[in-house]
């Protein structure tokens, strides 16, 4: 600008999800984060959710934070100052973790969400509130891409807002049954056959069982209140931002910014060096990075017991991730391909079903011989495309979506070419080659 500032201009990237509602939601999260809870956040300056505007989409405008993304600064950085922004994060974490909502969804501005879609944004605390401020909010659907995306855009999914966790968690089942029944056709999955197609029914049945298992995946009610909705950031790292009001124990994590590499002792050390660390060569020094993510990492966890007791519960809740697992996976589960993953998940939940509803009845899903014996033998086929994928990233740092820097493309090409034909050539019969062929994980664009 004519006086030195600047000011950034958003518009929607359309993987984002809905360009209005996300629009409008992050605008007022921000707003709420900077006038409720007293975070910081850079200041909106201009904004629109309405595309039928002069600029022709949705837009914010904001001013620039000043500084630079911690992400190009953190290497070079002393200990000292990575350990003062552990401390401000957890205080922001504090801050969140200390703000409990009624139901699950989005935040939106009360004037922006219609009233069958919203609902009043009731919150539980000790903190004291501006009550002339929170009239202004209300929670709405929640905004990210996969409820919203191509056939399911009309299709009256539940997108929340949600009472309690067990509603969400079965919504998840439900809206993927919505669109499989509707849209779904057999497919083939060279993984299980190369004659009997995966059919749609199989995943209806397996979100059925999904169904009957929810009460696994929601913990016990304890002394902290993990389940109470929480405004929190599920993808924080040093250069993003995101954020959804949703039950404690489903979004809690360590910041990615901090390598997860064990859990906090009450007496916490740094890891040594060598003795003849300063002779090391460049590569070989990786240890010093090692070593500070592991000292942030458990200062943070440090921190986080000792002044934000609630989202330490949740980092110590036992089997976390089979629980969370299996509706981070319902989402999308068909047109994504993860089914076998999804039945892996619901198999944990099975196998620790008496740990994770103690004193219960008998678990209400079971798997026979023959669907075992059909998963093993998927799982098998994956796990030897797997090496492959691992032999190109650890040989030619080849990623698993076949993106190569073009000065090494006829190199890696030709490896990948050799290596395919040695895959294939490995089949028992020419009946078997077909197969294998499609199992190959690495195809030409207009194969």
């Amino acid at each position: 600008m004519d006086d030195g500032s600047e000011i950034v201009a958003k518009l929607p990237n359309p993987m984002a999800g809905p360009a209005y509602y996300t629009t409008a939601s992050e605008v007022a999260t921000r707003e709420f984060l900077r006038d409720v809870l007293n975070i910081p956040t850079p200041r909106i300056i201009s904004w629109s959710a309405d595309r039928n505007n002069p600029v022709g989409a949705e837009y914010i405008l904001e001013e620039k934070a000043p500084g630079r993304p911690l992400g190009s600064l953190w290497c070079q950085w002393p200990m000292k100052f990575k350990l003062e922004i552990m401390e401000q994060i957890v205080e922001i974490e504090q801050r969140l973790a200390s703000t409990k909502f009624v139901k699950s969804g989005c935040i939106y501005f009360r004037d922006d969400i219609a009233e069958e879609m919203s609902s009043d944004n009731a919150i539980i605390t000790s903190m004291p509130w501006n009550l002339s401020l929170l009239k202004r909010f209300k929670l709405g659907p929640l905004v990210f891409s996969d409820p919203w995306r191509g056939d399911r855009t009309h299709m009256g999914m539940n997108r929340g807002p949600y009472n309690g966790s067990l509603e969400f968690i079965e919504a998840m089942a439900t809206n993927e049954m919505r669109f499989i029944k509707t849209h779904a056709r057999p497919r083939m999955n060279c993984h299980r056959s190369s004659t009997e197609p995966e059919l749609p029914e199989e995943v209806l049945d397996l979100l059925d069982r999904y169904l009957q298992l929810t009460p696994a995946m929601v913990p016990p009610v304890g002394t902290d209140d993990i389940h109470s909705p929480t405004l929190w950031h599920p993808d924080l790292h040093l250069n993003n931002q995101s954020a959804a009001v949703m039950p404690l124990f489903y979004q809690c994590g360590i910041p990615r910014m901090i390598q997860h590499r064990g859990t906090v002792a009450d007496d916490w050390t740094l890891i040594k060096l060598p003795e003849d660390y300063d002779s090391l060569g460049r590569s070989e020094k990786k240890i010093d990075h090692d070593r500070m993510s592991e000292t942030c990492h458990k200062y943070h966890e440090a921190e986080t017991k000792s002044r934000n007791p609630r989202h330490w519960a949740a980092l110590q809740l036992e089997n976390s991730n089979v629980r969370t697992q299996p509706s981070r996976l319902a989402v999308d589960v068909w047109e994504d391909r993860d089914v076998f993953f999804l039945r892996r998940a619901l198999l944990s939940i099975v196998e620790l079903w008496q740990d994770l509803c103690p004193g219960s009845v008998i678990c209400p899903v079971s798997f026979s011989e023959q669907e075992l014996a059909l998963h093993a033998a998927e799982e098998e086929s994956m796990a030897d495309v797997g090496k492959i994928l691992r032999l190109f990233r650890d040989n030619w740092g080849l990623l698993p979506n076949g993106m190569v820097d073009p000065t090494e493309f006829d190199q890696i090409h030709t490896a990948v070419a050799e290596l395919r034909d040695s895959f294939i050539g490995a089949a028992d019969d020419e009946a078997e080659r077909e197969p294998f062929a499609r199992l190959w994980p690495y195809q030409d664009a207009d194969s």
